[in-house]
């Protein structure tokens, strides 16, 4: 393992997501930001993410249980973007229905959005 690896990887996440979950341990989200910091600080949960993310980033080694993670952490993704929407904020379909506020924006979007950022985390896993 080496630390050029990690170097590459977080330098390909926008800036933008890197204070949004990306990886799962011990039933904790962790960030590309605190990723980052805990693998330049050379601890051993650092190498335990770095060890991680080097597994999953392989086109042909993502586990059943690498996709169950990634559902939980697509989840916390969604739920930390609504909640810095605006308090304000709504969202109108095409049928004309209004869902106004966290729960019921999350109740029309939730489904796509969940699957939607599964498929985004891989992306980013794999510094795509």
């Amino acid at each position: 393992m080496s630390r050029e690896f990690i170097e590459k990887w977080y330098k390909s996440i926008p800036k933008m997501e890197r204070d949004l979950p990306i990886i799962l341990i011990d039933g904790k989200v962790y960030t590309p930001n605190e990723v980052y910091e805990e693998v330049m600080k050379g601890t051993e949960l650092g190498e335990i993410m770095q060890s991680k993310l080097e597994r999953m980033s392989s086109l042909h080694s993502m586990t059943y249980e690498d996709l169950r993670e990634i559902r939980h952490i697509a989840y916390e993704r969604v739920k930390r973007i609504l909640e810095d929407l605006p308090k304000d904020f709504s969202i109108v379909s095409l049928s004309g229905k209004i869902a106004k506020g966290k729960d019921e924006i999350f109740k029309a979007i939730g489904k796509s959005a969940i699957e939607y950022e599964m498929k985004r985390v891989i992306r980013l896993i794999r510094g795509r």
